[in-house]
């Protein structure tokens, strides 16, 4: 189901500089899109999401740097919607075009019944020209571009013979007829490659900048155009973003956040319509469903909000109101509170605000959660092609009489879905739980590898003032002894990343004896580490380690943390002890 809903759209870039690298190297090339509706880029609620101007930004700039003669042009159908925030983003993706280059856009009729004053407001924020046959004072009936010996002409309708007589290339962007005096018609609308009778060739762009069109030209020493190649360019995930395109959407983002009239999810639902109740957040559940809370911690939902500071869609209230809780409402998640509480999606997304609910539990004070068409709320065709054919078969994700992931499940499931997420364990050295977690623990990362990011942090203090016969500046439970495994350990594992980890393992076994033995044993210098033990960077290198802690305001011995969410050794390790705290 999700391999249908979910196509990949497009070639790879380096497939099709192989192809055209191999052999006579085409006249010209040109880059375009069409249909696009100022579509900014995907939502990215799932990998395979294909599109994006940071991306088509990164392969144009690609495409340019391999030396083909390029032109960068769109076909028209650009922009979209009638609020202000949709003028908004279309004056956003016109920027980006800016930026990347663009050569000349084609106005469709869709685009000029938006009227003058509207056009003429979008063509100051754009630095190439509007195209199109009605004499405009902010359009043009054709645009010329030299390439080497040849002269390319882009046009907007039918034409006149004499008006592109010098032309080796006529160029038409838009829909029209065939007509013999048109070489080629880029059209925006999605269509199959094809030759009419009269020799134009016909070419169509993906939807919503899906993929980057591609044509490749060939043209003789005559001006003839003698072959092509036509395809689209893929933008899906792997594709490397531009960012300074990238930090034009997040200002975009971020301006729009604090206007935005987004209907609230679930409005119509009494529970949200009573003005006497409120969200309270998963923290007040977890008083009286402590399995239910452990259950949901670990899955997707809690992570929801981690999605979108990866993605950079963190300021976007549209993709904010369905990876948060209670988006709208005045006791819901507020963009922009990034200490909130109401992150991710939480029982009161599935069960109702529950403000009434954890002053007096009844059932009929809290949603059952049975009702699958909450679902189809946020996991829309859009967002979660094929989610509603298979909404039964999701249920077991919100079964809260399911065991709570362990470390190793949790890890695979953020992988899969989101990459590579970040491991931290936060510990003291001679913390005999912290220990144990960490016999845990290694393991796992060794399994994992480079798919995740593992950062060991140790939790001490800095004093304030250090007094002379003090030989240290920092303060930690178990005393001097563990300051100083601590800052070994960081520097050990800065010298030798790949011994590091069995040199913890074997520290933890024999923190009663001398150091120097394990690491000897694993061919570590000692005179080496001792060397820089001594010198002022270890100890900066300590107190940057321990302030991750202390921000974090983390006090326990061990406790993890994956993609900045807290968990307890008790849970994801499934072990057993008292924390040194």
């Amino acid at each position: 189901m999700k391999q249908k809903a979910r196509p990949v759209f497009g070639e790879r870039l380096e497939t099709v500089l192989s192809e055209l690298k191999n052999g006579e190297s085409p006249s010209v090339v040109i880059l375009y899109t069409g249909g696009t509706k100022s579509h900014l880029e995907p939502c990215g609620c799932y990998q395979e999401q294909s599109g994006g101007l940071p991306r088509r930004a990164h392969l144009v700039e690609q495409i340019r740097q391999y030396g083909f003669p390029t032109l960068l042009v769109d076909a028209g159908n650009i922009f979209d919607g009638e609020e202000e925030i949709d003028a908004k983003r279309c004056e956003v993706n016109l920027k980006a075009m800016s930026a990347m280059g663009y050569d000349v856009l084609a106005l469709s009729q869709t685009d000029l019944s938006y009227g003058d004053a509207y056009l003429n407001q979008q063509r100051a924020a754009a630095a190439f020209p509007f195209l199109t046959v009605i004499k405009k004072d902010f359009t043009q009936p054709l645009v010329t571009k030299q390439v080497g010996q040849h002269t390319i002409a882009f046009v907007a309708d039918a034409i006149q013979e004499q008006t592109v007589s010098q032309a080796n290339v006529v160029v038409a962007l838009g829909t029209h007829e065939t007509s013999k005096h048109i070489d080629v018609v880029i059209q925006p609308n999605e269509i199959e490659t094809r030759k009419s009778e009269a020799g134009t060739l016909y070419v169509g762009s993906k939807p919503e900048g899906k993929t980057l069109g591609l044509l490749a030209l060939w043209i003789n020493a005559n001006g003839e155009l003698t072959r092509h190649h036509a395809t689209q360019l893929a933008l899906t995930g792997d594709v490397t973003e531009s960012e300074s395109v990238r930090q034009l959407l997040t200002d975009f983002y971020q301006e729009v956040s604090q206007s935005s009239n987004l209907t609230p999810l679930f409005a119509g639902q009494h529970l949200e319509q009573d003005p006497q109740n409120g969200y309270v957040s998963a923290m007040a559940c977890q008083k009286c469903h402590q399995q239910e809370y452990l259950q949901w911690s670990a899955t997707r939902h809690a992570f929801a909000f981690e999605t979108l500071l990866k993605k950079e869609r963190y300021f976007d209230a549209g993709c904010v109101s369905c990876h948060t809780t209670g988006l709208g409402y005045p006791t819901g998640f507020q963009i922009g509170d990034q200490d909130s509480t109401l992150k991710g999606v939480q029982c009161e997304t599935c069960h109702g605000p529950a403000k009434q609910h954890v002053g007096n539990p009844k059932k009929t004070n809290i949603r059952s959660g049975a009702d699958t068409g909450v679902c189809l709320e946020c996991h829309d065709s859009k967002h979660s092609p094929g989610f509603a054919e298979v909404v039964a078969l999701h249920i077991k994700d919100v079964d809260h009489s399911r065991e709570p992931m362990n470390l190793e499940e949790l890890l695979a499931s953020r992988i899969a879905r989101m990459g590579r997420p970040t491991l931290e364990l936060f510990v003291m050295s001679y913390c005999p739980f912290g220990v144990q977690a960490e016999e845990k623990i290694i393991p796992i990362v060794k399994e994992f590898g480079d798919k995740i990011d593992f950062k060991l942090q140790f939790i001490a203090d800095e004093k304030a003032e250090l007094s002379l016969n003090e030989i240290t500046p920092f303060t930690s439970l178990h005393g001097y002894p563990e300051v100083a495994e601590n800052i070994r350990q960081l520097l050990i594992a800065q010298e030798y990343p790949d011994k590091y980890l069995d040199y913890i393992l074997c520290r933890g076994k024999k923190l009663d004896k001398s150091w120097e033995s394990c690491a000897a044993k694993l061919g570590i210098d000692v005179a080496k580490i001792q060397h820089l033990f001594d010198s002022p960077e270890a100890e900066q290198l300590f107190r940057e380690n321990i302030k991750r802690a202390t921000e974090l305001g983390i006090r326990a011995s061990p406790t993890i943390l994956v993609d900045n969410h807290q968990f307890q050794a008790t849970q994801l390790l499934r072990a057993s002890g008292t924390p040194c705290q």
